[in-house]
């Protein structure tokens, strides 16, 4: 826990949370912190500041938290394929902590029908890793999470009214187009790979990720048909979560560009 994340009910009028369970352990024998240490803080959905310490018991600890930071607003969106489920709890603090506003979960056709019925669909078991991945990476903003038990109602059905941002990529191995040719995104370039008319890299993007297999071509085609760019880091399939670590890095660098 690199930020201490508060619930804006734990807050009095005076600014001050008494913090337990989870994260007090954490502070107290982790971050070992006294009487005036001083934390990063933020409240979910809320403003960024600091947390001083006022005082440290054996199961609490207590703060006064002062907030006049707005963070900035999300809005990047992951479209993932379901997958297994321990793997989908940590993805879900990945992808909390590298940015997402939303995160759409789907199940395609490699996908096993009774993942979604494990308790990493309870929506108390994904706030818990969502929140998870803020305090990581100091962020305040929670992801949405919806879920669509198919592939093609979803894509032709829900997915248009989702109203989900551009630019929109899919990560496909056998794409044509490898990521370094994503170089001159939204730029006047020869080397851009037909992507000279898209839009900038500038605004929020769209990721979708499939399962360790991969998507099967019919889905892919179906996905470009609602807007979405193949792309490769590579011939060799990875694991979704290096997947979504490598894209995202990636795409987040080509819009930071200038």
């Amino acid at each position: 826990m690199n930020f201490l994340l508060l619930e804006s009910s734990e807050i009095d009028a005076a600014g001050i949370a008494v913090v337990c369970g989870r994260r007090a352990a954490h502070l107290i024998t982790v971050l070992n912190v006294q009487v005036d240490t001083r934390l990063r803080a933020g409240v979910i959905n809320g403003l960024l500041g600091f947390a001083t310490v006022q005082k440290v018991a054996a199961d609490a600890v207590t703060v006064h938290v002062a907030l006049h930071e707005r963070p900035d607003l999300l809005c990047d969106a992951l479209l993932l394929a379901v997958p297994r489920p321990k793997v989908l709890m940590r993805m879900l603090a990945h992808a909390a902590a590298m940015g997402f506003a939303r995160v759409v979960l789907f199940r395609c056709w490699r996908i096993d029908k009774s993942w979604a019925q494990s308790r990493a669909f309870d929506s108390g078991v994904q706030r818990q890793q969502l929140l998870l991945g803020l305090e990581q990476a100091g962020r305040t903003q929670i992801p949405e999470v919806l879920s669509f038990d198919r592939f093609k109602p979803m894509i032709e059905d829900e997915l248009p009214r989702l109203d989900l941002p551009q630019p929109r990529f899919v990560a496909h191995p056998y794409a044509a187009t490898p990521t370094h040719q994503l170089c001159g995104f939204g730029q006047s370039s020869s080397s851009t790979a037909g992507l000279d008319d898209s839009p900038s890299t500038a605004s929020a993007f769209t990721l979708a990720i499939g399962p360790d297999g991969g998507f099967l071509p019919y889905e892919v085609g179906k996905l470009v048909e609602a807007g979405f760019y193949a792309v490769t880091l590579g011939p060799n399939a990875l694991r979704t979560e290096t997947a979504l670590a490598a894209l995202w890095a990636q795409l987040d660098l080509l819009r930071r560009q200038r």
